[in-house]
């Protein structure tokens, strides 16, 4: 038998061997006085002093045992074979808040209520001197309680607050947070409480121990769920304009909405809404699903207002899990885009066709018709390499920079941070014999390690744009027609790039050579030709496929560079393209200032929206639930227990070896002892009173008690001897 604390058990000693000691001080020797009926009482007291003796040494003992015991109960004896726990306890939580936490039971309450529940039973069955820690799980992991603390009250009002979040869940973070804590020396009892569905167990990041040797570790996971959940949710979100050739058309906005259902997968219907700032009324699609049907996309045709807006799109009805119904895309309104063409005219004006430079052929190719509406669609200026500054990148939406040699030194690093913020950044080789190594700079702030060649390659036979281009976003829409298109493009001149990812390459020749590249960096596009647009190079300016491509290099860029700028719950922070932001208004309304302005982590879904030190709104940038974590299906606790094995030797609390809920092993004996205390307090009460009346009044008494008693008995034998 071990104590969880001895110092109660001294205490108890110590208060049980008092009542001794003043016994034992405070005895009393009497003299005896005779006096005329002395023998009387003498004979009497010696009868009665064997019997007094023995009743005064068992009430003491009684009493003294009573105190002893209660003493030992506060101290909460353990009576096992493995009990090695004799100091509080460090009870460190790792709640499940993530997305998926937001799953309803059949009795309607939340995977996380459930958490919560668990969580405020361990809590309440602890010992007031043991110490407790919250950690939540969902991405960013952070401490609810991070310092353990033996405020049980104030952790259990903490933990009743915590709702689910829609970002994903990092579990071994959390993992690795909790092993890594600073805590007190002694025993520990880490739990883990969450459901364990798959999309919680990320197999790319598996918890390792930081090395926990030397305390005492108890490592307990909660029962996973073993019930099956069926949900409908939102994929994706794509908007995208209708052709820019079509300038009648020129607000409408074609919304693809790519829905994906777990679970049960029988013939059903799923109701889509779209609505918003961006839109006037309200649209409506019915998806129908198939058997056996996991995907499936609604398509809309929208008239957007004409400042632009924001797109919400809803799932009607209610299903396993709510919190993957919304999403949300920014759309930009029918304001002309200004797209800045940086590069020098060598003709002053003069308009010589096989002269003309490649941003001419870009403007050309972008407005066809200079007195048509198309026109009014962009707001076009062009500078001089050399003259570029922070305040034509802040005002631009696409640049097109067709000398990137004569760029000012350190200009890329700018440039670079504009692309970053969702800027599109399209390059074309320098036309004339250059061998200057321009393009090392520029891919360098970008962060790509392509190797270009110092001067172009001047093909013998000319090769020509491939039939079979690979798919790319940008050339989705004219992919009926790009093989007829392509093929008539013939290439003379091409400048050497290796390193280029496949997936990156817009348009190849028939060599397999790029000639169109498409690479993200952060919220923008960086597109890059490595065949200059000029009539010495490729006839790609006069041919059909000019107009249509460079159009769609406008609008799909824009696009993808608007899908770009959303994040996803807990995921990173938003970032705006404008330089002169003061301040955010995060989704649920609160407005945080600073320079730290761009790192804030949006814990939930919604509008993020920039402002400026007027407190007007300069931008805004769109906040989705993280569903690219979601996977619904329950795990075995083979699997569960093979992706924790890494941090140490967890367990079930159904396993044989479980304990306590707070971790202590072997049974506790306070209550048997506290019912024993009360016990001998009633045996000390009806022993006390037996004791001061004499034991039961007989006959022979005639009422009277104790010495008393037994001096009237013996007077009435003499009476009796005499007569």
């Amino acid at each position: 038998m071990s104590f969880v604390a001895i110092g109660l058990l001294g205490a108890g000693v110590a208060a049980a061997a008092i009542p001794m000691v003043i016994h034992l001080l405070l005895r009393r020797r009497t003299r005896p006085l005779e006096w005329a009926a002395m023998a009387i009482l003498i004979e009497a007291a010696r009868r009665h002093r064997s019997r007094s003796r023995i009743e005064r040494i068992l009430l003491l003992t009684i009493r003294t045992l009573a105190v002893l015991l209660l003493g030992a109960a506060l101290a909460q004896p353990i009576l096992g074979e493995r009990i090695t726990l004799v100091e509080p306890v460090t009870v460190q939580m790792v709640i499940d808040d993530g997305i998926m936490s937001g799953v309803r039971t059949g009795d309607g309450e939340t995977a996380l209520e459930k958490h919560v529940a668990e969580a405020v039973g361990i809590i309440e069955s602890l010992s007031v001197s043991d110490r407790v820690s919250v950690t939540l799980a969902s991405r960013p992991v952070r401490d609810l309680v991070g310092i353990p603390t033996t405020d049980h009250r104030s952790v259990l009002r903490a933990i009743e607050d915590i709702r689910p979040r829609e970002g994903a869940t990092d579990m071994s973070t959390a993992i690795g947070m909790v092993l890594a804590e600073d805590v007190p020396t002694g025993p520990r009892s880490i739990r883990i409480l969450s459901d364990f569905r798959r999309g919680t167990l990320d197999d790319r990041f598996q918890p390792t121990s930081p090395g926990i040797d030397g305390d005492v570790v108890d490592l307990v996971l909660a029962t996973p769920s073993e019930r099956e959940v069926s949900s409908v949710r939102i994929e994706s979100i794509d908007s995208v304009r209708a052709p820019l050739s079509l300038a009648s058309e020129g607000d409408i906005v074609f919304v693809t909405i790519t829905l994906f259902r777990e679970g049960d997968l029988d013939p059903d219907s799923s109701t889509v809404r779209i609505s918003g700032d961006a839109v006037s009324s309200e649209s409506i699609r019915e998806v129908e699903w198939t058997s056996g049907q996991q995907e499936a996309r609604a398509e809309f045709r929208i008239r957007v207002d004409d400042d632009g807006g924001v797109l919400e799109a809803v799932i009607d009805g209610g299903d396993g899990l709510a919190l993957d119904d919304r999403r949300y895309v920014v759309v930009d309104g029918r304001q002309a885009r200004r797209v800045l063409l940086v590069g020098r005219g060598d003709l002053d004006g003069l308009d010589v066709v096989d002269r003309l430079s490649g941003i001419d052929w870009f403007e050309r190719a972008l407005v066809p018709d200079p007195r048509g509406r198309l026109r009014d669609a962009f707001d076009i200026d062009r500078i001089d390499p050399i003259s570029i500054d922070d305040r034509d990148l802040e005002d631009a939406s696409i640049i097109v920079i067709e000398r990137p040699d004569l760029l000012e030194v350190g200009r890329e690093g700018r440039i670079a941070e504009w692309v970053d913020r969702g800027g599109i950044l399209v390059v074309l080789p320098p036309p004339n014999e250059t061998v200057r190594p321009w393009a090392s700079g520029l891919l360098e702030a970008m962060g790509l390690r392509w190797s270009v060649g110092l001067e172009p390659t001047i093909l013998e036979t000319p090769s020509r744009l491939d039939r079979r281009q690979p798919e790319s976003e940008i050339t989705r829409t004219i992919g009926p027609e790009i093989a007829d298109l392509a093929a008539s493009v013939s290439i003379e001149r091409r400048l050497p790039v290796s390193g280029i990812d496949t997936g990156d390459v817009v348009l190849v020749d028939d060599l397999g050579e790029p000639v169109l590249v498409d690479v993200p960096i952060g919220s923008g596009r960086f597109i890059m030709f490595t065949v200059a647009p000029v009539l010495n190079w490729t006839d790609l300016p006069v041919r059909p496929l000019m107009v249509p491509l460079v159009q769609e290099i406008v609008r799909k860029s824009s696009a993808i560079a608007n899908r770009n700028t959303a994040v996803d719950v807990g995921e990173g922070s938003p970032k705006s393209s404008v330089a002169s932001v003061d301040s955010v208004r995060m989704p649920d309304g609160r407005v945080r200032s600073g320079s730290d302005v761009e790192s804030i982590v949006p814990d939930r879904s919604g509008i993020v929206e920039f402002l400026d030190v007027s407190g007007r709104t300069v931008e805004r940038r769109v906040v989705n639930p993280a569903v690219s974590s979601i996977d619904l299906r329950a795990s075995a606790r083979e699997e569960i227990m093979s992706w924790f094995s890494g941090s140490g030797e967890w367990r079930f609390p159904d396993s044989s070896t479980a304990g306590e809920s707070d971790g202590r092993l072997g049974s506790n004996l306070a209550t048997i002892l506290i019912v024993i205390v009360l016990s001998l307090c009633i045996l000390d009460l009806l022993l006390s009173r037996w004791f001061v009346r004499g034991g039961l009044v007989t006959s022979r008494s005639d009422g009277l008690t104790g010495a008393n008693a037994e001096a009237e008995a013996d007077r009435s034998r003499r009476i009796g001897a005499d007569a």
